[in-house]
Parts: structure tokens; sequence; C-alpha cells
């Protein structure tokens, strides 16, 4: 008895081209630098996001292989550049705090007041 399931009339098995599998890798490093930028906070998403959403772009790149983007390249790219670009605004956000904090004008009194009591939980909440 012949086993049909594993015929394939000598036939090699369709394998998915290189490009399709550099623009699955874009789409997942892009969600994940964006999941990296949301959920991992400001000092681990920072450089998750800006470096999975620049792998992202490279891997999208890639996939196009002197061809037009496939759909699933352009979600990859979108993704990855929405990912680096919320890297970079994170970053210059970071900068621009810590350096008015140092600073003795009205901005600075308002950023040292509101790390001191993200670090008291209970001056947030008072109670009665």
């Amino acid at each position: 008895m012949e086993d049909n399931n594993n015929k394939n009339n000598g036939l090699l098995p369709n394998m998915p081209s290189p490009g399709t599998l550099w623009a699955s890798w874009s789409v997942f490093l892009g969600g994940l630098g964006l999941i990296g930028n949301c959920m991992c906070g400001p000092i681990w998403g920072l450089p998750a996001g800006l470096t999975l959403g620049l792998l992202g772009i490279a891997c999208a790149v890639a996939s196009k292989k002197g061809k037009p983007f496939t759909q699933q390249a352009q979600l990859g790219l979108i993704l990855s550049i929405l990912a680096a670009v919320c890297g970079l605004l994170m970053t210059f956000f970071i900068i621009i705090v810590y350096d008015v904090m140092g600073t003795d004008t009205m901005a600075g009194k308002y950023f040292r007041d509101l790390m001191e009591a993200l670090q008291n939980p209970a001056a947030l909440f008072p109670t009665q």
C-alpha cells in the first residue's frame, strides 16, 4: 500500500523566497521595537526601540532584492520607522529633561520635584 501523505511526485517542496523571510523579520523587529518603546520604560526602551527599529529597516531593505516592496515588507518598514523615530524622540526627551533638571529654572525645579514625588508614592496620594 502506498503512502499518499508523503507523495510529492518527485518535486522539491516550495520554500519561501529569502525576500519573504527578510520581510517577516522586518515586521517582527519593527513590532518588537514599538513594544520595547512603549512597555520597557524610557531607560530600556531607548536602546531597544532604536536598535530594533534600525534592524527592521535593514531587513525590509534587504527583502527588496531589486523588486518592489511586498506588502509585508512595507508593513515592516512602517513599523520599523515608527520604532526608530519613537526611540529618537525618547532619546531627545531624556537628554532635555536631565539637562533642564540641572538648571535653576522653573522647569528644572518642576522636573526635580516630579522625580522626587515619583520616588515617594506617599507624596502623590496623601492620606488624612
